[in-house]
């Protein structure tokens, strides 16, 4: 007989029990124990509730700071349009709550409340509880964003995860990102695309390119520089160790550069033409192997202001926060340069090196690890982000990566747009 069955087959006699006073006491202190377990359970309810209405809140007052062109009515109703659609998403009738937004300069305030039906509470005559919470935000004038999406656009990226196609799955969420960001500020906000498989295929002067000089523009497909050059954000100098555009590794040297072209898989540096991030976005599809620290590696020189690209400001400059979201789903595969034989080992090393080399230089990392078994990767990817409690990701499916682009919206927006 198990624990259970021996404590359910004890009350039953100790209910049953005549002798005495047995069943008068047992009849008074089932009510008092009904009550504590009741009240237990309504109480683990209302926190919940609690937390889900501060979190809806929370959001609709970022939606109101961030809506700046618009009207404060506009504003107020831009954030009550967004609580509500997060109160459904958190299984909370809008109908059941009061809620409140107010527009002051550049103070933002919220309240909102409802009434939760009690449970069990009700044997003691409590029959609701009221939940109520509140929320107020400055808005500081001038903060921007540079943002580097760098995304794995290897071959496993065509397989299915949660009933949708791996890359067209990241492909949605990151749009979606974009246009948010475009919405929420698009005179403040820049976007650029890695997008990564075994190499990165891309535009730049001929002068950073191994073997060339020349003024004239140079694209194609590149892996790193050669250590440690290739842990740096430093800009090409003359010597070929110093740039771009070496041999390719042997072992994956038949997948070659052509295909990169035809499948849009070029990067993007820094900009504000939004239209162009989401059609490029349509376009480009997975290919070949992965080389995870090569698209780190761009992702630093994008937000980077030294040279071969130069669309991000100085770093130190205080209106402006430089953030790299880096996702892949899949281990390292592709040879990386290093002071001794290139490996993968080394491409794996390289990606730690440029992770502690960007965050010192003051980039937010980001890092989401999409339906990636490889226990090891995972934690690379979560020693790589800045706070691995609130910028590491791990998402098993579809729907998990685009809850997670959601929350990486929400901590952009708040850190750019929102000082509390």
């Amino acid at each position: 007989m198990t624990n259970l069955k021996r404590i359910a087959s004890t009350l039953k006699a100790f209910a049953a029990n005549q002798k005495g006073t047995t069943a008068v006491i047992f009849a008074l202190s089932i009510v008092p124990l009904l009550l504590a377990g009741g009240a237990a359970i309504d109480y683990v309810r209302y926190a919940d509730a609690e937390t889900r209405l501060q979190a809806a809140l929370d959001s609709g007052a970022l939606a109101v700071a961030a809506s700046a062109g618009l009207t404060d009515a506009q504003r107020a109703k831009a954030g009550k349009d967004t609580f509500e659609s997060n109160l459904k998403a958190a299984r909370i009738d809008p109908a059941d709550v009061f809620s409140s937004f107010k527009v002051k300069g550049t103070q933002v305030s919220a309240e909102a409340n409802f009434i939760l039906p009690s449970g069990l509470m009700q044997i003691a005559g409590i029959s609701e509880m009221e939940i109520a919470v509140a929320t107020e935000i400055s808005v500081p004038e001038g903060k921007k964003a540079e943002i580097a999406l760098v995304l794995d656009y290897s071959g496993s990226m065509e397989e299915v995860s949660g009933g949708e196609v791996k890359y067209v799955a990241m492909k949605n969420a990151a749009k979606k990102l974009i246009s948010d960001l475009e919405a929420a500020n698009p005179k403040n906000v820049k976007v650029g695309l890695v997008p990564f498989s075994h190499h990165v295929y891309v535009t730049m002067p001929e002068k950073f390119i191994a073997g060339m000089s020349g003024p004239a523009s140079w694209t194609g497909c590149t892996q790193d520089r050669r250590y440690p050059h290739n842990l740096t954000d430093k800009t090409p100098g003359t010597g070929d160790d110093t740039k771009w555009g070496h041999a390719f590794a042997k072992v994956h040297a038949s997948d070659g550069c052509a295909p990169y072209a035809p499948k849009g898989l070029k990067v993007t540096p820094l900009t504000d033409d939004f239209g162009k991030l989401r059609k490029q976005l349509d376009v480009m599809r997975p290919y070949a192997w992965t080389h995870i620290a090569l698209g780190a590696e761009f992702g630093y020189h994008l937000l980077s202001p030294n040279a071969p690209f130069t669309e991000g400001v100085a770093y130190g400059d205080k209106k402006t926060t430089k953030i790299m979201v880096l996702l892949t789903d899949g281990r390292q595969t592709e040879p990386g340069f290093g002071s001794g034989v290139r490996s993968v080992a080394q491409g794996e090393s390289n990606l730690e090196a440029i992770c502690t080399n960007a965050k010192a230089s003051g980039i937010t990392i980001i890092t989401m690890a999409f339906d990636l078994r490889d226990k090891d990767t995972r934690a690379r990817l979560s020693d790589c982000s800045t706070d691995p409690a609130k910028h590491f990701f791990v998402a098993e499916d579809s729907a998990e990566l685009a809850s997670a682009f959601e929350e990486v919206k929400s901590q952009i927006t708040a850190q750019v747009f929102i000082s509390r």
